[in-house]
């Protein structure tokens, strides 16, 4: 049983907590809980700044985070990730790599936001460690900065999960109003959640961090607390009403980052390995998209022919015929064009992509004419499509000249 849970059902004489977490944290202030429910095992560190608390934990080269094995992690799986995904940055080896997450004083924006933890994760080896930053007030944030600042010094790569909008633009601003120069200045940075987006947010709708992680890698993280009420835990704390719910709190921040790490891995294995036959039609689909427009396009066929044969549904899967005709036009399978496109003449949404390819192939594979103007006449009788009328009229007329000079 988690301490927090503990803790309240001790307050509550044994029964089982029906209350909020605001509920709660007003009944550890009224009970006044002892301290050593506040922090996890850690120690003070002492800088030129000051002092700050830290703790630390190491995760051996066997963990696995939900289904996905950490030490699984290889730079190059990464590269080729992020060139799919066209983000820009040197991949460096693994161990000048590091996870980043932070938890703050709030969302309120501009220099009253503070973070007063930070969780770091990296690879010593085959080993993740895990490592926090806490300021037990706010003065001790300088000290905090610039022991972060040390340990980052040989690291060349970020990654983070909205660390492109949240996590390092504050922490910058945090760096600055300290007098202290960024890490961030000099190295790369990979923000996992647009890649998250592309990859999964067809077919999983929320691309929030502890939605992927339970949907994707099979973690449950149990009893945790809840965003919103982690800076008013940390506010409590700051009131020195001990709380056991900022202990959880250190716990929320090390699952975001192995989760963070363990996405991460898992990201790396959808463009690396082949897909599988069980997976959601809506994923390869998306799959497909990423590599349909890549340097790597020809492995966008049997991604969508995956998605079809899955069992797509309409309007997904129109759309996935469209692409897939480009596709096999780009290849010069035009037999394979033919069929895709007389599926998609057949769709019950009128589909300009089918029409056009099936005339284009009448016409410049078998110089069937006739059977091309069919083809338009057809498609005309159909849309009310302005653009796609005047596309039309002026490929029929076309074809109608080419006729005349036989």
């Amino acid at each position: 049983m988690p301490d927090f849970a503990r803790a309240l059902k001790h307050i509550n004489g044994g029964t089982k907590p029906t209350t909020s977490w605001s509920s709660q944290l007003a009944s550890y202030v009224a009970a006044g809980l002892a301290p050593r429910w506040v922090l996890p095992a850690g120690e003070i560190h002492s800088t030129p700044f000051g002092s700050h608390y830290f703790t630390r934990a190491q995760y051996a080269a066997d963990y696995y985070h939900g289904k996905v094995r950490l030490e699984r992690f290889f730079p190059g799986d990464l590269a080729l990730l992020m060139a799919l995904m066209r983000e820009k940055g040197r991949v460096p080896d693994r161990d000048r790599i590091v996870f980043l997450d932070t938890e703050t004083t709030g969302m309120q924006g501009g220099v009253g936001m503070c973070p007063f933890l930070i969780g770091l994760g990296y690879f010593v080896r085959d080993e993740f460690q895990m490592v926090q930053y806490f300021i037990r007030d706010f003065d001790e944030e300088p000290s905090m900065l610039f022991a972060l600042r040390e340990l980052l010094e040989p690291f060349e790569l970020v990654v983070t999960y909205n660390g492109a909008a949240f996590d390092l633009p504050l922490l910058e601003s945090r760096f600055t109003l300290a007098r202290l120069d960024s890490p961030f200045q000099d190295m790369s940075h990979f923000d996992l959640l647009f890649t998250a987006r592309r990859l999964w947010r067809k077919g999983h709708g929320s691309c929030r961090l502890v939605a992927l992680e339970r949907e994707m890698i099979s973690f449950l993280r149990g009893p945790d607390v809840p965003g919103a009420m982690i800076p008013r835990a940390y506010f409590y704390y700051l009131h020195r009403h001990p709380s056991p719910i900022l202990k959880s709190v250190f716990s929320h921040n090390v699952h975001d980052v192995l989760s963070l790490a363990a996405l991460t891995v898992h990201a790396c294995d959808r463009v690396t390995l082949e897909p599988a036959a069980l997976d959601d039609p809506l994923d390869l689909y998306s799959l497909a998209r990423v590599f349909e427009h890549s340097p790597d396009w020809r492995r966008s066929t049997a991604c969508y022919e995956s998605a079809l044969a899955g069992g797509l549904s309409e309007p997904m899967r129109q759309k996935a015929l469209e692409n897939l005709s480009v596709v096999y036009r780009r290849a010069g399978e035009n037999n394979r064009v033919l069929a895709v496109c007389q599926e998609l003449i057949q769709c019950p949404e009128f589909s300009m992509i089918g029409y056009e390819g099936a005339a284009i192939f009448y016409e410049r594979v078998e110089r069937d004419y006739d059977a091309a103007i069919r083809i338009l006449e057809a498609a005309l009788a159909r849309t009310d499509n302005e653009r796609w009328r005047t596309l039309l009229k002026n490929r029929w007329h076309r074809l109608q000249q080419l006729k005349l000079r036989l």
